[in-house]
């Protein structure tokens, strides 16, 4: 686990109610996310993926295939092992660098469940508005909650 997957950890764990599983072998290893997070509380599996490149190729067709090689066969697993229900929901977690979000996101075939987020923000506690250390911090939003009420991204995306 690289230094920012460890800030990524931080931010999500940081509600007191998040569990995570780093580098989760999903479908026999044919993809593993760099965290997979579970919120029992409110019945949400997150697959997360960090990444500080200047250049995220590598996460457009993980992040357009997700359905069918993260969603499905993680579901799966984790019903077969009694950890979720049918009645969990799943979504994606992206943070990249500011500066390739808008990037990345002309790149997704199709953007529901998916939040881009800022890999910056998400490596500076100091930022976080004070709902990131409680349990109403909502993943699904379109960005990380800030003491100055920046860092908001144009409109939400729907979560599966």
């Amino acid at each position: 686990m690289d230094r920012h997957e460890e800030a990524v950890m931080q931010l999500m764990t940081a509600n007191g109610d998040t569990f995570i599983a780093a580098h989760y072998d999903v479908a026999a290893g044919w993809m593993r996310p760099s965290l997979v997070a579970l919120r029992p509380a409110k019945k949400q599996v997150w697959v997360v993926e960090v990444s500080a490149s200047g250049y995220p190729l590598g996460l457009v067709d993980k992040v357009n295939q997700r359905v069918e090689k993260w969603y499905a066969p993680l579901l799966e697993q984790l019903q077969r092992l009694q950890v979720t229900g049918s009645d969990w929901s799943i979504g994606l977690l992206v943070f990249v660098r500011d500066d390739q979000i808008d990037w990345l996101r002309g790149r997704l075939q199709d953007a529901a469940g998916v939040q881009l987020l800022s890999l910056e923000t998400a490596s500076s506690p100091w930022l976080w508005d004070s709902v990131v250390w409680t349990e109403d911090m909502d993943f699904a939003l379109d960005h990380i909650p800030r003491r100055d009420g920046g860092g908001a991204a144009a409109g939400p995306a729907a979560t599966h």
